[in-house]
């Protein structure tokens, strides 16, 4: 987990981070048209989500970092469809940690986001890499530069202060802390509120050029 520096109250930093959740959900945005196309072609499931046993024990092995776990407990806190599902989530994930330990190497487990068969944050606040892998295990071109792009965020917001690890390890850390980085609106409410600003910006500079309407 990234260290907090400075108070909490530090505008600079809160902006700061808000704009990497926007940039992180954005980097989302090709990896879905690539899922669409992946439903299209029938190589995955018609919601476009993985193989559920894919998410559990022994071939899950996913790990995420600082800004992922950040954003998904930014999601829980304020997706609708996710109200008063934390404390279900911190239950398995208090189950993953008996048989996984704290270090940053692939460790297997179920994962704690799996809700019977589906994910539920695939929408809201999905990892980059859970979303970028395909059926057969590798990278498109476009995920790969999700990815570095993800890992970029991550270098500038937090400098050498993050790393990978499982998601029940990091992201227990942030649901649990309810004054820290995980308190606020999630990369995927941000980036909707920016565009529906900017469309409105749009509509009044039209409405400047044009008297008449």
């Amino acid at each position: 987990m990234a260290k907090k520096r400075g108070s909490r109250g530090s505008s600079s930093r809160a902006h700061a981070l808000e704009d990497a959740l926007v940039s992180l959900d954005r980097s989302r945005g090709p990896l879905f048209l690539e899922k669409d196309q992946e439903v299209t072609s029938g190589k995955v499931r018609a919601d476009g989500q993985r193989d559920p046993h894919c998410c559990r024990r022994p071939q899950n092995r996913m790990r995420i970092s600082d800004l992922e776990a950040i954003d998904i407990s930014r999601a829980f806190s304020e997706k609708p469809h996710l109200k008063g599902k934390a404390e279900q989530v911190l239950q398995k994930m208090g189950r993953s940690l008996m048989f996984i330990g704290d270090t940053t190497k692939a460790q297997p487990y179920d994962c704690p986001l799996l809700d019977g068969d589906s994910c539920l944050v695939h929408r809201a606040a999905k990892p980059i890499e859970c979303l970028a892998i395909r059926p057969d295990e590798t990278f498109s071109s476009e995920g790969k530069r999700s990815i570095e792009r993800r890992d970029q965020l991550n270098q500038k917001l937090f400098g050498d202060r993050w790393d990978y690890k499982s998601i029940p390890l990091l992201l227990a850390s942030y649901l649990m802390d309810p004054e820290g980085a995980a308190v606020g609106k999630s990369g995927s409410t941000l980036r909707k509120e920016m565009q529906k600003q900017k469309r409105k910006q749009e509509s009044r500079r039209r409405d400047e050029q044009d008297p008449s309407r």
